[in-house]
């Protein structure tokens, strides 16, 4: 092992143990941010991008981006900070591609991740942090066997480890419980998924804080125990992870997303209608302003936000409009992509909801540029969609041919 090498193993090592080093509280991390930012910008300014000392501050920053889901910041950055690094052939570059790999899993460009830490295996060997990133990106993959393999051998790593306490068993743990979870395997997965949950609560009573790493693991919790039907404990852990994350990473982290979305799921199943609309309002919110925008997401908790209205067979106008400006803002970000009959699906989605809230001068003009999209669409048949959106424009008064 060249010496270069071995010093990254012991910057990874120090990283890998943060959580650690003291409490996730958003407010602290959001203060540090602005200081790294400054610095980072000042370094580059004064001793240049190629300095060691410029990117040292680099990637402290690239640690607090990640956790605080900056990854348009952490994106553009690396533009520049990558080519500055990968000449060096030293820990840095390690560092860089690590990066890289770790800023494509969070835009869920999975491919992308999988092709970088398969380039860091190259370069390192296997190793249980490794193993363990590479077991996830396989299992966001939809790749479960060769996810378990890299996960087995995490484990296998970190059962030779004396400083346990230190390592992300509780990571793996998780991983497997997702992987067990595709295969059907529920009891087994929530067997797994209970371990991590212990290891990171223990963790956190010894340290004397709460992390989101135990907000993770109740999430993971609580998917199992909606599946197993079990609505108690999946609302019991939905809650305590909303509250965890939003201690930890802030309000307007993109994890509470899920977080709220989960608990739109067990408030629809246990009838709470009212309740459901608001968590699944939450999170519809924060998908419309995370970095990684994704519609796919946005349309399906806009569907379950619809079906939470329609749960009484009642339907409130007024209640529609308060997702008015939530929409304005979606609506933003599809604007700026491709044109097309994605697009055109979330038009019509947004239209009807402003016709349901009595605001038809907006629906209409949305209708008609969804049904403009979708009459050109070939992927797929889209007539019914193109019917409805000119059945609705009639009924606001508009031409429906």
């Amino acid at each position: 092992m060249t010496p270069w090498v071995l010093l990254f193993w012991l910057v990874l090592a120090t990283n890998g143990s943060k959580i650690d080093e003291g409490p996730e509280l958003a407010a602290d991390q959001i203060l540090e941010e602005a200081v790294l930012e400054a610095k980072f910008f000042d370094y580059r300014e004064r001793l240049g991008i190629n300095d060691r000392r410029t990117l040292e501050v680099f990637f402290q920053l690239f640690d607090l981006w990640i956790m605080l889901y900056r990854l348009n910041k952490a994106d553009e950055a690396l533009k520049e900070v990558f080519p500055a690094c990968e000449w060096r052939q030293d820990d840095l570059t390690i560092q860089a591609i690590q990066a890289l790999a770790f800023t494509r899993w969070k835009q869920g460009r999975f491919k992308e991740a999988l092709t970088w830490f398969h380039q860091m295996e190259g370069l390192l060997g296997k190793s249980a942090a490794l193993c363990e990133n590479i077991g996830h990106t396989y299992n966001s993959l939809g790749m479960p066997a060769e996810a378990e393999m890299y996960f087995v051998q995490s484990l296998m790593f970190l059962s030779t480890n004396s400083t346990m306490e230190k390592s992300n068993k509780g990571g793996v743990l998780l991983g497997l419980a997702g992987v067990r979870e595709k295969q059907s395997k529920l009891l087994e997965a929530r067997e797994s998924a209970q371990e991590a949950y212990d290891l990171y609560k223990k963790r956190d009573s010894k340290n004397g804080w709460e992390s989101s790493l135990t907000a993770k693991a109740a999430m993971t919790l609580s998917k199992l125990a909606l599946k197993l039907g079990d609505l108690e404990e999946a609302e019991k852990r939905t809650e305590e992870a909303v509250r965890l994350f939003e201690s930890t990473s802030g309000e307007d982290s993109p994890l509470l997303a899920g977080a709220f979305k989960r608990l739109g799921e067990i408030r629809m199943a246990q009838e709470r209608w009212p309740e459901a609309r608001s968590a699944f309002h939450s999170a519809y919110k924060l998908e419309a302003i995370k970095d990684a925008f994704d519609l796919t997401e946005v349309v399906i908790i806009h569907q379950h936000l619809s079906d939470s209205h329609l749960g009484k067979g009642e339907l409130d106008r007024k209640s529609f409009r308060p997702y008015f400006p939530t929409i304005a803002q979606v609506l933003k970000r599809v604007y700026d992509m491709k044109q097309d009959g994605n697009a055109g699906a979330y038009y019509k989605l947004a239209g009807e909801f402003f016709v349901l809230g009595e605001d038809c001068e907006a629906g209409k003009s949305l209708l008609s540029a969804a049904v403009a999209l979708l009459e050109t669409e070939s992927s797929i048949d889209t007539s019914g969609m193109v019917q409805s959106c000119k059945d609705l424009i009639g009924y606001c008064g508009g031409t429906s041919k």
